[in-house]
Parts: structure tokens; C-alpha cells; sequence
């Protein structure tokens, strides 16, 4: 099965991307997890207890050695 994603930019007060960004610290998860798993949560109520696939972010995550990609993702290796 293939699976695709898409982004989603959202414009938050900043208090309440505070309250987002802590909350999911605290939960040991990131801001994207923590938003995820509401919007899952939310859609399994409204369609009687049927939750939307689960992406499986980072369960097989690819190994490149590389520590600064976010840095330098378009230089040649």
C-alpha cells in the first residue's frame, strides 16, 4: 500500500503553540506527533470508533550518518 503525506501550516497564537509545544514534550512526542494523534482521535469519534491510517513516522527510520541534514540536505555527500 502506498502511502503519501502532505503538509499542513497552521497559524497558532503564540500562547496556545506554547501550551501545544509543552504538552507534547511532556508526552515525549513532537508538536507534528501531539497534532496528529488529536486530529486521529477526533476523526475516530466522528466516524463512530473507525480511526484513519495510522503514517508510520519513524518506525523504520534511514540511517545516513549524516548530523547536520536539515543543514546541508542539498550538498553532494
Amino acid at each position: 500500500m502506498s502511502i503519501s503525506e502532505d503538509r499542513l501550516h497552521l497559524l497558532l497564537p503564540n500562547q496556545l503553540k506554547r501550551a501545544v509545544s509543552d504538552r507534547a514534550e511532556r508526552m515525549g512526542v513532537s508538536v507534528g506527533e501531539y497534532v496528529r494523534r488529536l486530529i486521529r482521535a477526533d476523526l475516530s469519534d466522528a466516524d463512530g470508533g473507525v480511526p484513519p491510517v495510522d503514517f508510520p513516522f519513524g518506525k523504520n527510520p534511514i540511517e545516513t550518518g549524516r548530523t547536520e541534514g536539515s543543514i546541508q540536505h542539498d550538498q553532494p555527500d
